[in-house]
């Protein structure tokens, strides 16, 4: 779903990260950065343990705070946002407000957002468009891509 150059080269958002599994893979597959997102100390201490562990500390950071307030702290825009908030939860509108007021995608930007297959994700969100739908048990993943050509 990434396409053929994968992650190689890429800024990776990890919102909501909790243990991170999803920035710190993407580093490990060639990512130039990642910013991880949680609300929880602990899992973002965690997080920047693991990093530290993995001598990926220089190129990412660690944001703890409410999503989407702490999106305003990010300082850079991305290449691949991943959302994945609990599943009784249904932030992505909120989410995607802040993406875009904050100015952090970039033209054809992938968003991937993980939900309950319960949830059903509206075709069009601020500033982006939907691509892909995919089921997988009791979860979907959603992908969407910022508008071409437009700056979001």
């Amino acid at each position: 779903m990434i396409g053929p150059n994968g992650l190689e080269g890429k800024d990776v958002i990890d919102i909501f990260a909790g243990t991170g599994n999803f920035g710190i893979s993407a580093l490990r597959r060639g990512a130039n950065s990642a910013i991880f997102l949680d609300i929880n100390k602990k899992r973002c201490e965690k997080i920047k343990l693991l990093l530290n562990q993995s001598n990926f500390k220089n190129t990412n950071y660690v944001i703890n705070g409410s999503v989407p307030k702490a999106i305003s702290k990010i300082s850079h825009q991305a290449d691949i946002v991943f959302i994945d908030p609990p599943y009784d939860q249904n932030p992505f509108e909120e989410v995607m407000n802040s993406l875009k007021e904050n100015n952090i995608l970039r033209p054809k930007s992938m968003i991937f957002m993980e939900h309950s297959r319960k949830t059903t994700l509206p075709n069009l969100l601020p500033g982006v468009i939907l691509t892909t739908r995919k089921f997988y048990g009791d979860s979907a993943l959603t992908l969407f891509r910022a508008q071409f050509g437009e700056k979001i």
